[in-house]
Parts: structure tokens; sequence; C-alpha cells
């Protein structure tokens, strides 16, 4: 069984999957051999049996073993996962754009999207989504 951190075993990784522990929520991810099924550690499902586990320390490792995610922890959307990740890069996208447009010298959207490396369409849509409002309303 690989393991899934260079900081866990999978015996640590057992102990903190029966506890449902929150600390280790998106550390690793837990696939059942039985059901196919892969879930997070703080899942509410009954704690699989020791034998029928198998740990992975991404969710792309689990699904890459033939493991689907759970329907009630829903793993893929874990911290530290793809949709964090996107959600963190949209974040900083939209406050270093308000930072350029603050600035005095303040181009267009069009030039701030250019400094940023984005289309201006991309920079307006992650902008409202962050601030609730468009670029030049800001």
């Amino acid at each position: 069984m690989p393991t899934p951190t260079a900081l866990l075993s999978d015996d640590d990784c057992f102990l903190a999957l029966q506890a449902k522990d929150a600390r280790f929520d998106g550390r690793f991810f837990t696939g059942v051999t039985s059901t196919g099924v892969y879930c997070r550690p703080v899942c509410s499902v009954r704690t699989p049996l020791r034998k029928n586990c198998r740990f992975f320390g991404h969710a792309a490792q689990a699904e890459n073993a033939g493991f689907r995610p759970c329907l009630r922890c829903r793993p893929e959307l874990a911290p530290h996962s793809v949709a964090w990740c996107i959600q963190d890069a949209s974040y900083i996208l939209a406050h270093q754009a308000a930072l350029l447009l603050d600035e005095p010298s303040a181009c267009s959207v069009e030039g701030v999207a250019g400094r940023l490396g984005v289309s201006s369409r991309h920079l307006r849509r992650i902008f409202d989504a962050q601030f609730g409002v468009t670029p030049l309303q800001y």
C-alpha cells in the first residue's frame, strides 16, 4: 500500500479515519475496495474494515486507481484540492487587478488584463465574482 505522505503511515491514516479527525481533511483520501468509493477522513459513513482501505495523498491518485468519489463527503472538493486552488487563483487575480485599478496612472480594463496575462472578459468575470461589481464600477 502506498503511503499518502512521508509523515503519515497507513496506520496513522486509519486511526484518523476512525476518529473522523478534521485536522486530516484534505491530507489523505481513503479508497474502500469493497465499494469502489474514495472518501475524506471526515466522511460520516460507517468506518470501513481496515483490510478494505487503501490510502492516497491526493484525490486524483484514488481516481487513477479506479475509485469513484463519495457522493456524501465530496472528496474532490476537499481542502487543498484543485477546486480550492482555482478559487485561490481567482481571489489573487481579482485583488491584483483591484490594486492596479487603484493606481493613479491606472489604464483601461484591457490594459490591466494585459498586465495580468488574462483576457479582459476573464478579468471582468473574476472581478464580478469576487467583488460583485465590474472593474469599471469599481
